[in-house]
């Protein structure tokens, strides 16, 4: 029996790595390596939050699921609230539109008319905990506050991107590596934060963009287009929303960060 008050989604899939740096992620190919290692590491993101909340369900859609479930077989946890489909054209289709983050902003929307609490789970994750303090929460739930938009660089292309699409940078940010929604109807809500994502990410910032890793590299897009649209549709919203990194853990800091996830389930694995 799984706990039918929350369903966790996640997307797990081969990155497009060239659609990556267009979209202004150029360390992408660093950080994410191959389709065979974004498959290792979200195995074992998954595996911690299945070992910490047993009922936990928690539906992943793929576009391989053999590999998905060869990776998980490495971990000694109860899978069965687990669940794994597959649409390789659905997610093909996604990818090729010019914002590498497209197939995230179209995997929330199939989930736009779920009633119950939806827990949006990204693949670098680690669940430090038993996770029923969120359960049935009326707040709107991210990972962490990071900081304001108004307070980024201007390199970075946030900024000019924000005041564009919305008239303003003077909102806080948070990452949303969790993102959930209470019980309740949402499919308002999200339509517009998608909406809000793809306008974000169809602002030019090709004239303030720079990357100080290649000052000769430039982008159209802000690379995090759908999580800074997002936050803004909530602050506009005036939501009530609470952070969960005391719960969970992003391992979304630097070129190595995946290693820490794979590190972080060590002790979950049958070898």
């Amino acid at each position: 029996m799984t706990d039918d008050n929350i369903k966790a989604i996640s997307l797990v899939f081969e990155y497009d790595f060239n659609r990556q740096k267009t979209s202004g992620r150029i360390w992408g190919k660093k950080g994410y390596r191959s389709k065979d290692f974004i498959f290792e590491y979200s195995a074992a993101s998954f595996a911690t939050f299945a070992h910490h909340n047993s009922k936990f369900y928690h539906e992943v859609l793929t576009d391989d699921r053999d590999l998905l479930l060869k990776k998980i077989s490495k971990y000694d946890v109860d899978w069965s609230h687990f669940h794994i489909i597959e649409d390789k054209d659905k997610i093909r289709e996604w990818k090729t539109h010019r914002y590498c983050f497209y197939p995230a902003m179209m995997h929330l929307g199939l989930y736009k008319n779920e009633k119950c609490q939806l827990l949006k789970l990204d693949n670098d994750l680690e669940c430090l905990g038993n996770l029923n303090s969120i359960k049935n929460s009326n707040d709107y739930l991210f990972w962490k506050f990071e900081r304001d938009v108004s307070s980024g660089r201007d390199y970075w292309g946030e900024s000019y991107a924000a005041r564009l699409s919305f008239g303003t940078d003077n909102f806080p940010l948070y990452n949303m590596g969790v993102l959930g929604f209470p019980k309740g109807n949402k499919a308002s809500l999200i339509n517009q934060m998608i909406s809000r994502g793809i306008e974000m990410s169809e602002v030019d910032i090709s004239t303030v963009v720079r990357f100080r890793e290649d000052p000769s590299l430039t982008s159209k897009i802000w690379s995090c287009s759908e999580q800074t649209a997002y936050c803004y549709v909530m602050f506009e919203k005036k939501l009530n929303v609470r952070t969960v990194d005391d719960l969970i853990n992003h391992h979304c800091y630097g070129d190595d960060a995946k290693e820490n996830c794979i590190k972080s389930a060590k002790f979950l694995r049958k070898d």
